[in-house]
């Protein structure tokens, strides 16, 4: 329990041993002066000092009994069902078993552990399965981004402590005062760290799930065993719903990188047939569609030396636009199977972005859409294919454009992720957004919402990406707009590749 608690309940048990004793003590001698008068007639007894006298000699010989009469009607009794923050803290872990979510489950656990014990600072320590050490997944009374550069490894001192005395609350105090000079100072900075006097482990039999760090306001504020012995017991069960959170979490991963592997090996499918598909276009319609269409515009340049109606006109116009559609589509594709050979050199992402942006800049201009750039600094240069990544900026850019009304507005973002060796592209608008079951088909080939479109802008723009190991993510909300983020691996430039060698790996990739 709280210490202003433990305070009221002393106060309350000295109040009524105080006034059992005054009554006792009046009654005593009250009914010992009746007594003397009737039956005794002692003269000494009837001095005014004698109550008093009688009063305290009960008083030392009824104090100690009282007391520990007092004291087991308020364990018993009177206290019972124990103090509020004990029964608010219990009613809450159980409440919190069915909470799944780690960064959930954790705010849960910070929040109202140091609200209810009126804490200064609160943190929940847990163990990062991947990385092997010990990260602050939630903090009461912190700034989030100091909660997020604390990191203790498994040498630590204070994770080497809570490993060798298991399931016992941790007093710094106490802690530092057991050790020598210098390992009280190691430790002593692991407790710093978490801003803690107090830790508690959080144990599922052996296994370590966490640890409960936190600090009081006032270093009047103290705990005894028994409240010791009740936080072990919430740690208990706060390490079972933080064990079952971590596990829910890795499971959750796994379920995700299993369906992205499902999805990787079907878009794999897909792949294998439309470069068939590619092949066999550039050999049976690519070449008719090229004559078809020259025939058309001979027929029109000559169409005064035939006196051509208007309508014969019209018909040869459409064809010779209609035959160009078709055979960007065969570009795209034969762009699509041919492009690891293109050849790539050193450039500069963000100048390739600029550039492309000048593209549509009078469009945009024209059509009252603004254009926001953002570029972060020292953007490295990356080894690449310029007219590949330019395919890529210009159909993202152009889907936003088409989705973005007049006043609108389209940013583009460029970073580069020192720690993640990452260059992000951010391309966001303020369109109509993409409903949520379109999303999954955005990337299909042939898949398009506009009457006029062809489908494949965007599918060719995954392709290239994809060819220099990185990814597009996709966001959208209907009614608010979308962002399309491309993740490139920063790659150091190398030298150019055999054509051999080329010809070697694009059989590997695509065979």
């Amino acid at each position: 329990m709280a210490f202003y608690l433990i305070r009221k309940k002393r106060v309350y048990k000295k109040v009524l041993v105080g006034t059992s004793l005054f009554f006792i003590g009046i009654g005593f001698s009250y009914l010992l002066a009746v007594a003397n008068r009737r039956y005794f007639s002692i003269l000494w007894l009837d001095h005014p000092i004698y109550p008093f006298l009688l009063m305290t000699l009960i008083s030392i010989l009824a104090y100690k009994p009282l007391d520990r009469v007092y004291t087991k009607l308020f364990k018993n009794v009177l206290f019972k069902s124990k103090s509020y923050p004990h029964i608010a803290l219990m009613n809450f872990a159980k409440d919190a078993v069915l909470v799944l979510d780690l960064k959930e489950l954790a705010n849960m656990i910070v929040n109202s552990f140091g609200e209810i014990l009126r804490l200064k600072t609160v943190a929940l320590l847990v163990p990062n399965r991947e990385r092997g050490d010990f990260e602050i997944v939630s903090a009461n009374g912190w700034n989030v981004t100091e909660a997020k550069r604390v990191r203790l490894n498994k040498e630590s001192p204070l994770i080497k402590l809570i490993y060798e005395n298991g399931p016992h609350v941790l007093v710094r105090d106490r802690e530092l005062r057991a050790l020598s000079w210098q390992e009280a100072n190691q430790l002593a900075h692991d407790f710093n760290n978490l801003r803690a006097s107090w830790i508690i482990p959080l144990m599922v039999k052996e296994e370590f799930a966490g640890a409960l760090a936190f600090a009081s306001w006032s270093p009047e504020q103290r705990f005894d065993e028994a409240d010791f012995q009740f936080f072990l017991e919430f740690g208990r069960i706060a390490a079972t719903c933080v064990r079952n959170a971590l596990e829910y979490s890795q499971l959750k991963s796994a379920s995700e990188e299993l369906k992205d592997a499902q999805s990787s090996f079907l878009q794999s499918t897909k792949l294998q047939a439309i470069e068939q598909l590619a092949t066999g276009i550039a050999h049976e319609i690519h070449n008719p569609l090229t004559i078809i269409s020259g025939k058309a515009q001979v027929l029109l340049l000559q169409k005064e030396k035939y006196d051509l109606p208007s309508q014969v006109e019209e018909v040869l116009r459409t064809i010779v636009k209609q035959t160009k559609r078709a055979a960007d589509i065969t570009k795209k594709l034969l762009m699509f199977s041919q492009g690891t050979g293109a050849p790539k050199e050193e450039l500069r992402l963000d100048q390739v972005l600029d550039d492309t942006l000048a593209l549509v800049s009078y469009q945009t201009s024209l059509d009252g859409i603004e254009i926001r750039r953002v570029f972060g600094k020292a953007i490295p240069t990356f080894y690449g294919n310029v007219h590949e990544l330019r395919e890529v900026f210009l159909n993202l850019i152009l889907n936003a454009v088409q989705s973005v009304e007049s006043g609108g507005m389209i940013r583009c973002e460029i970073n580069y992720r020192i720690s993640e060796q990452v260059i992000e592209v951010a391309i966001s608008d303020t369109g109509k957004g993409i409903p949520a079951e379109a999303i999954d088909k955005l990337f299909d080939p042939f898949f398009t919402t506009r009457q006029d479109g062809v489908g494949l802008g965007l599918f060719v723009a995954r392709q290239i990406v994809r060819r220099y190991g990185g990814c597009i993510r996709v966001e959208s909300e209907v009614g608010k707009g979308s962002l399309f983020l491309v993740r490139l691996p920063y790659d150091q430039p190398r030298p150019e590749k055999s054509a051999e060698a080329v010809s070697d790996e694009t059989k590997k990739i695509f065979v």
